[in-house]
Order: C-alpha cells, then sequence, then structure tokens
C-alpha cells in the first residue's frame, strides 16, 4: 500500500511539473505573438497556482501566501518598469530613397574639356561696338551652342547671356521656342535673350574651377541675375596689411554679395601679382594702397597692359582705414594728389601699360550704366568714407569705349570692411554694383576672352 502511494504521489508531482514546464513554454510562444495575450494567461496561471497551493498545504498558509506574494510583486515591479521607463525596442520606417537623374536638357554633349574654336566671322562680330546686320538665317551667325550665347549678347546690347562655345558646327544648331519680334528701326528678326532660357544648363553646372565668372541676366528684371564670381585681389611688394590693404573688405563684399543676390561670389586661393598669368583669367581685379611705394617691372607692366587691352578690368582705390575713438577724423580721406594716386595714374600712363590712353582720366558721371548695375545710385558713389575731402567723384579710362580701370579716392572699401562704419548697407550694395557692371558690361573679360581663348 505505501509503495502505491508513493508511486501515486510521483505520478502527480511529474504531472505537476510537466504541467508547469507547459504552461511556460505557452507563456513564453504567447510572449512571440502577442505581450498582452502573454500577459492574461500568465495571470490566469497565477491564479490557478494560488488556488492549487491553497488547497493543497496546511498549517502554514500564511507564510507561503506572503512569500508568493512578494514574489509575483517584484515580477509585476520588473514588469510596470520595464512597460514605462526601460529601453524598449523602436520600430522606425525605413525610407527607401531612390535617385533618379534628371533628363539632359541639351540634346547634345557639352563638352567643357574642349577647348573652343572661333571663327573671324565671329570675331569681327565680338570687336564692333555697333550692332551688324543680322542674316535672315540666325545660324549662319557662328558655330556656338545654346549655353555659349555670348555672340548672340554682343551683337545684341543690353541682352547679355553668357556661357561657353561648344565648338559645334553652324549645321548642327537648334534654337528652339525663338520668339520673332519687329524693331522700329529694322525688320530683320532677331532673337529674344529669354527665349533661351530653357536650353540653358543650371549655371552652377558650370562652375568647375575652368572660369572665375559666369553671369545670366534678365532683360526684364536687372536684379534676377544669377551666377558664380571669384574675386581677385593684387599684392604688390611693401604692401603693408595694416595701411595698403583692407584683409577683411573684399571677404565681407563676397560674404553680402551671396546673401543677397543670386550670384555665388566668393575668394579662392591667395592674392596675385601682376606678374602672375593667372591674371588673364580674372575678370575683375580690386586693388588698394595707402602710402607703399610702387615698384612694378617691367614685366608686371606688361602683363597688366595685356590684361587691360584685352577686357580686364581694374578697381583701384586710396583707402584709410578708421580707428576706434576719432573714426576717419585726420585720416584725409577723400583726398587728391595722395602718393598712392599719382603713383597709380604715373603706372596707367607706363608706355608699358596703357600709354598715352592711361592718362585720359574722366569722371564717372551720374547717369553712368555703373550707377544703376544692380541697385540704384542716382547721387553718385557714396561719401561717408572720404569726409570733408576734395574729392567727390570716382574716375576711369575707357579703351575702346570700355571701361577699363576705375579708380577711387572715396575710400569705399571702408564700409566693406569696417562693421561700424556708417550706413555700411549702402556701401556694401555699391561694392555689388562695381562687381556686376564689370562682368557684364560689354567687351569685358567675363563675356568674351574666356570664351575664345
Amino acid at each position: 500500500m505505501v509503495d502505491e502511494y508513493k508511486k501515486a504521489v510521483q505520478a502527480n508531482r511529474q504531472k505537476t511539473a510537466y504541467t508547469a514546464v507547459g504552461v511556460a513554454v505557452l507563456i513564453h510562444l504567447l510572449f512571440v505573438l502577442s505581450k498582452w495575450a502573454a500577459i492574461a494567461v500568465g495571470l490566469a496561471g497565477v491564479g490557478v497556482l494560488l488556488y492549487a497551493l491553497y488547497a493543497a498545504t496546511t498549517g502554514k498558509r500564511m507564510s507561503m501566501s506572503v512569500a508568493f506574494v512578494l514574489a509575483v510583486g517584484l515580477h509585476v515591479g520588473v514588469f510596470v518598469y520595464d512597460h514605462f521607463f526601460g529601453i524598449g525596442v523602436s520600430e522606425e520606417a525605413t525610407e527607401l530613397i531612390i535617385f533618379r537623374a534628371p533628363p539632359p536638357i541639351l540634346e547634345k554633349n557639352f563638352d567643357l574639356a574642349k577647348r573652343p574654336e572661333i571663327s573671324e566671322v565671329q570675331m569681327e562680330m565680338l570687336q564692333s561696338m555697333a550692332p551688324p546686320d543680322l542674316p535672315q538665317d540666325i545660324s549662319a551667325i557662328a558655330d556656338v551652342s545654346a549655353v555659349g550665347s555670348d555672340l548672340l549678347s554682343s551683337v545684341l546690347p543690353g541682352t547679355q547671356v553668357l556661357g561657353a562655345f561648344s565648338g559645334a558646327k553652324a549645321e548642327e544648331l537648334a534654337f528652339d521656342e525663338v520668339e520673332m519680334i519687329e524693331l522700329s528701326e529694322t525688320s530683320a528678326p532677331v532673337q529674344e535673350a529669354m527665349s533661351m532660357r530653357m536650353e540653358l544648363m543650371n549655371v552652377g553646372d558650370l562652375d568647375i574651377g575652368r572660369y572665375q565668372a559666369i553671369l545670366i541676366q534678365d532683360p526684364d528684371n536687372k536684379r534676377n541675375i544669377r551666377g558664380f564670381f571669384n574675386m581677385t585681389i593684387i599684392d604688390y611688394d611693401i604692401a603693408d596689411k595694416n595701411h595698403d590693404r583692407f584683409p577683411t573688405a573684399a571677404e565681407e563684399l563676397m560674404r553680402y554679395m551671396r546673401d543677397h543676390t543670386k550670384i555665388n561670389a566668393r575668394i579662392e586661393g591667395t592674392t596675385l601679382e601682376f606678374s602672375d598669368p593667372r591674371i588673364m583669367e580674372a575678370p575683375m581685379l580690386y586693388m588698394t594702397g595707402n602710402s607703399a611705394v610702387l615698384q612694378v617691372s617691367d614685366t608686371e607692366k606688361t602683363n597688366l597692359g595685356e590684361y587691360l587691352n584685352n577686357g580686364g578690368f581694374l578697381y583701384a582705390e586710396e583707402i584709410r582705414q578708421s580707428d576706434a575713438d576719432n573714426g576717419l577724423d585726420g585720416k584725409e580721406a577723400g583726398v587728391s594728389g595722395t602718393p598712392f594716386d599719382r603713383q597709380f595714374k604715373a603706372l596707367m600712363k607706363d608706355p608699358g601699360v596703357l600709354g598715352s590712353d592711361g592718362s585720359k582720366w574722366q569722371k564717372v558721371p551720374k547717369a553712368h550704366a555703373l550707377y544703376y548695375a544692380f541697385w540704384d545710385f542716382p547721387d553718385g558713389p557714396p561719401m561717408g568714407g572720404a569726409p570733408g575731402g576734395n574729392v567727390f567723384d570716382l574716375e576711369m579710362l575707357e579703351l575702346r569705349g570700355r571701361v577699363a580701370v576705375v579708380f577711387s579716392d572715396l575710400n569705399v572699401s571702408w564700409y566693406w570692411g569696417d562693421p561700424l562704419a556708417d550706413a555700411r548697407e549702402r556701401g556694401l550694395q555699391f561694392g555689388v554694383n562695381l562687381i556686376v557692371y564689370a562682368l557684364t558690361q560689354p567687351g569685358g573679360i567675363a563675356n568674351v576672352t574666356q570664351f575664345t581663348q
């Protein structure tokens, strides 16, 4: 009897153990399928277990119940902490981004690496100061692509669209969406500049370091001009950065242009001397001076003369930097006949530079296009940088009708480089005018030379 009882008890224990293991496995599987279903089954199992223990035990039910309640409480506490404060596994949606290259705008390849050719007919048109008669077949003008449309800008003054030549032959050209207009003085059909807007590449695609500036103008809105420009600053021997140069001026002006225009203006590399052949690629040179003695070699003079005669633009200025206490008082800003004034003008009329053309200085009239290139300055240049001076105008040298040099005794650079300058905004706007005019005037290096070399 005893053996049979023991066997029965052992069988019951095995059955209970198997049941517990089965329930545990079921709970884990339910956790995989659904957390809340597993919790519900677990709670039900706890209830059944409590009842079974209560029914099967005698004498020590109180201590057993306390221990069990503490165990359950600990498990519940762990669950609650994990649910509200624990680090759960967050499911983040994965976005698949597929880049699809936009379809090409041009029907033929645009070869930037190929050095373009230019015919004699093109050169005659580029050098002509008056618009010639256009042929009936506009494709016979020259072998330019839709992007290399500067030639059309030259024969249609005032509507300039700058780009690079591709070397395509005339018979291969296709001018789509051309709007013909009639002018009062001629019946020849001409191409409206804005009709080519769909054919132009993104100007940023051309900013690969080969060109120093490319601008695209809107003939209906002079401020809707876009492109890029790299400023070139001239250095020379014995130039003192504290007196003859204003290191922060050009940087501040470039920043202002980027913030207030669609021109990506910047300064790349170091300053250049006139002897550096890279000045031939610069659409504009910026030079300042004060008390330094100009010592310019024959090579530098030859380079400068060649640069100016082939479409270059030089802006030179006598500068004065203000101090914290007295500002520009006592600095003799805006006074003619200063050492830099005399030396610079003597350099311009040197036979190695411009010769007799370098002595033909004239005041920039208030109606000049320079004062209306981007912002309007009907009263002329800003005068705040030259208080008490005897100079009230900018001076310029023209070569074959094109402005090649602008000289200033008005200390305009003070506006750019001094953050405390009075009416600084207006001075920075005038700096933008200088650059835009230099890059867009007919015959300038920005829209002729870089496409013909």
